[in-house]
């Protein structure tokens, strides 16, 4: 399948869940990344700024920020993206594509976790938007645990991958929490799965 085609085929999928579907799952999404032991520990987080389609990640980044952790927020910046650090004081706009950025703020090269979103994903394997700001992110950073997280329907079979994309330790559903080889989970709920 390629990657266009995976896209296109989760993007419906979406589509069809409700937003009382989409905000059980997002909240059931959140328990569960809230919950693994690498979440807990981050010192240095970058979340992504969810939009319609996506979990909502709002709620992720206010948890963080209550917990004094240094969290970065995406900003595009040519064809790369950077990681600004925020505060609950932050004032947001919206780039070209209708995603909230950070106005000011910090631009940082510590990460420790990466959550990241998937427009559709195979086992660990992430499929983008296309423009590859993430997988040149992620590139930077390689030895931030990296989590993906996405509503179950988006989960495609034999999604082409190509040699730049970069993997991911952990894709968390609201039914599942997917793992790369040799990765454990360590959750709160009931430890090594």
């Amino acid at each position: 399948m390629t990657k266009e085609e995976a896209r296109r085929a989760a993007d419906a999928a979406a589509a069809r869940m409700s937003d009382a579907e989409k905000e059980w799952a997002s909240g059931a999404i959140t328990d569960a990344l809230i919950s693994l032991d690498v979440f807990r520990k981050c010192r240095k987080p970058f979340v992504f700024m969810s939009v319609d389609g996506e979990p909502d990640t709002e709620p992720v980044i206010g948890l963080l920020l209550a917990l004094e952790r240094e969290v970065a927020v995406p900003r595009v910046k040519g064809r790369d993206m950077d990681a600004v650090r925020i505060t609950p004081y932050t004032d947001f706009g919206r780039n070209r594509w209708g995603i909230p950025e950070p106005r000011g703020g910090r631009v940082t090269e510590e990460c420790d976790l990466a959550v990241v979103p998937l427009v559709a994903f195979d086992g660990t394997h992430r499929v983008g938007h296309g423009g590859g700001y993430y997988d040149r992110f992620l590139a930077r950073h390689p030895d931030c645990v990296k989590v993906g997280i996405a509503f179950s329907c988006r989960r495609v079979h034999g999604a082409e991958s190509e040699p730049h994309d970069i993997p991911l330790d952990f894709v968390i559903t609201e039914k599942e929490i997917y793992t790369a080889p040799g990765v454990a989970v360590y959750n709160e709920f009931g430890g090594e799965r």
